[in-house]
């Protein structure tokens, strides 16, 4: 499990989504499994057929029914999108309507089924081909159906001689009738996997082609789990690629990336202006990074919808915008232009550490940079980013090296990477109020992720952050936000502290017990009971390697007895470890939490439903550390 800082709902909003962040989830799902978890609707029929050319051109068409059950579903489907490259396909809707209760149907009006920009494409002018086609249904109540058919024409391959096809069908939503066929010329290579539908993997052929059928049904979605993988690693599905290894995926992608990281004399200059007085190289390619991350804005066309071919590292300049792809070419050519070597990486950023079953360029939704000298992997789409650190998803995840046609791993999260602590002062006053504060020392991804939060920081919202931080750890009072370091300077590390006072926090006129609060500012280990609050766990799940440490200073006044103090805590299992260690000294009180996570079958494997019971005590167990009680107050007082 990742231990983050929790990130508060307004500065959330006050912050853009973090562009590694963005890429959380693997690529490659269709319709059929990227509606909401859910069981507010059901797929009365899916079916898509998909005919490969032998220049590995293609047509799919996909038919959807869909039974609305309640409200949320409405809200859900109420416009269906379907998005594609202008460039390489074109999307027909051949028919969409709305099927009442009682046999009525109702079209959706031509007018209502338009076209519009996606956001990257708004942005930025190069990105144009990048469309969102969009289907309004009208007459949506529970109990009526909506109905669309698409045909999506592939004019151009992502790769020369690449076809690709991923279907998988959620655990957690309901099939009525789902159908998926492939036909493809006979003699064309095609690796083929599926998993827990009906139908082979071996074609059937006939007049030249081959085909393939499989169907599935699943009569009663299985209910929302607290922890679970990627919905592709363990539900039903279909895959298919021409490529047979990721070495041809990795030589596919390097064809047309290598071209576009041409060393252009702008790039030369720019490249010595950059490492100006910098003779060290790992200090060169630092300050290489750190521009390009810092100059180039990031404009989100991700890996696997659209083109994957990346523009000129020059263009790239000209235009100061790109996205993950762009950035790693121009970051290529800088360092190319001082003599240090790097490789594009397609990365599965998010989607856990297993690969799909056959090579899918869809499995990777990420391109990141990889410099060998320095055995080091770079992610310039995140400004926040020292050189060398990684957000949070692009730790542990599968990478494919396109220079050298390897399979690799970033590295994973480990006591180092993934380990974060608190300190929290708690001082009372004779009247019961409280003085506190809150030290944060943050692991590298968390600190990325505050750069960006309190970057966004200023006078005008400073207050509300401020107040939001009390309202969530229940406290009557108010506090001040005091940073620790530049957010914008990269060269140093980053933190923050917030100072508090709770006014009437606890009543000293009586003997009573205290626990130690949830922190303002700053995330709690005893939160996480409720990711394993369900007594069972159906499917697999994540459970990555990390630390966390708590440590609370509790003052009292002179005057106030001080009768008992918890006793220390210590639980072990499989899944990790638990501490809670007490001391007292005159007034003073202290308690250092601290839990421990392992990755209990190794870190590129996936955690079972049979060891989440081990995770679930573990974390039952932190929680119920947290209960300890400081009990003071004169006993004379007592009845």
């Amino acid at each position: 499990m990742k231990l983050i800082i929790t990130s508060l709902a307004l500065l959330t909003c006050l912050v853009a989504a973090h562009p590694a962040n963005a890429h959380a989830t693997a690529s490659g799902p269709s319709t059929a499994q990227t509606a909401a978890i859910s069981n507010d609707f059901s797929f009365v029929r899916y079916r898509a057929d998909h005919e490969v050319n032998a220049d590995a051109t293609s047509v799919s068409t996909e038919n959807v029914e869909i039974l609305l059950k309640t409200k949320a579903a409405i809200d859900q489907f109420s416009q269906v999108y379907q998005s594609y490259s202008e460039k390489m396909e074109t999307l027909e809707v051949l028919s969409a309507y709305t099927l009442t209760a009682d046999g009525q149907r109702h079209d959706v009006e031509p007018e209502r089924i338009y076209t519009q920009a996606s956001h990257s494409s708004a942005a930025a002018p190069i990105y144009a081909d990048h469309k969102v086609r969009v289907i309004v249904f009208p007459n949506l109540a529970p109990g009526n159906r909506l109905a669309y058919q698409v045909r999506r024409t592939r004019k151009i391959p992502h790769f020369p001689g690449y076809f690709s096809l991923w279907n998988t069908f959620s655990l957690f939503n309901q099939y009525e009738n789902a159908e998926v066929t492939l036909t493809a010329p006979a003699d064309m290579p095609m690796n083929v996997f599926s998993r827990d539908v009906q139908g082979s993997n071996t074609a059937t052929l006939s007049d030249g082609r081959a085909h393939w059928r499989w169907q599935y049904q699943r009569a009663q979605p299985l209910a929302v789990q607290n922890r679970a993988a990627p919905v592709w690693t363990f539900s039903p599905t279909i895959m298919a690629s021409t490529y047979g290894d990721w070495t041809q995926l990795a030589k596919a992608y390097q064809l047309k990336a290598k071209p576009a990281a041409e060393v252009t004399p702008a790039i030369r200059v720019l490249a010595e202006e950059i490492t100006q007085g910098v003779t060290e190289r790992r200090a060169q390619a630092a300050a290489l990074h750190h521009w390009v991350a810092q100059n180039i804005r990031y404009v989100a066309v991700y890996l696997g919808n659209g083109g994957l071919e990346p523009h000129s590292a020059q263009s790239v300049l000209d235009h100061r915008y790109g996205d993950c792809k762009d950035h790693v070419v121009l970051l290529e050519a800088l360092l190319a232009a001082k003599g240090i070597a790097s490789s594009p990486v397609l990365i599965g950023a998010g989607g856990g550490p297993i690969l799909s079953s056959i090579p899918l360029v869809e499995r990777f939704n990420h391109v990141m940079t990889y410099l060998p000298e320095f055995d080091l992997y770079v992610d310039s789409t995140s400004p926040w980013a020292r050189f060398g650190q990684l957000p949070a998803d692009d730790l542990g995840a599968p990478v494919l090296h396109t220079h050298d046609a390897r399979l690799a791993y970033t590295p994973h999260r480990d006591f180092v990477r993934n380990r974060s602590s608190v300190t929290v002062d708690l001082v009372f006053d004779p009247s019961g109020n409280l003085h506190g504060q809150t030290r944060l020392e943050l692991s590298e991804s968390d600190e990325i992720y505050q750069r960006a939060q309190f970057s966004q920081l200023n006078a005008q919202n400073r207050t509300a952050v401020e107040e939001s931080f009390m309202a969530a750890s229940g406290m009557d009072g108010h506090g001040r936000i005091e940073m620790k370091g530049d957010p914008f300077d990269l060269n140093l590390p980053f933190s923050s502290t917030y100072a508090f006072q709770a006014n009437d926090f606890i009543d000293f006129s009586m003997v009573g017990g205290i626990v130690v609060p949830t922190p303002p500012g700053s995330w709690s280990i005893r939160s996480l009971a409720s990711s394993a609050a369900a007594p069972a766990n159906a499917t697999p799940f994540s459970c990555d390697v990390g630390q966390r440490e708590e440590t609370y200073h509790v003052e009292f006044p002179a005057h106030i007895p001080i009768i008992a103090i918890p006793a220390n805590q210590h639980f072990r299992n499989a899944a990790g470890e638990y501490r809670a260690q007490w001391t007292r000294k005159g007034q003073r009180v202290s308690v250092h939490h601290r839990i421990q996570l392992n990755a209990m079958r190794g870190n590129c494997k996936l955690c079972q439903p049979e060891d989440y019971p081990e995770i679930r005590a573990l974390f039952q167990q932190a929680h119920r550390g947290f209960r300890g009680q400081i009990v003071h107050g004169k006993l004379s007082g007592l009845q």
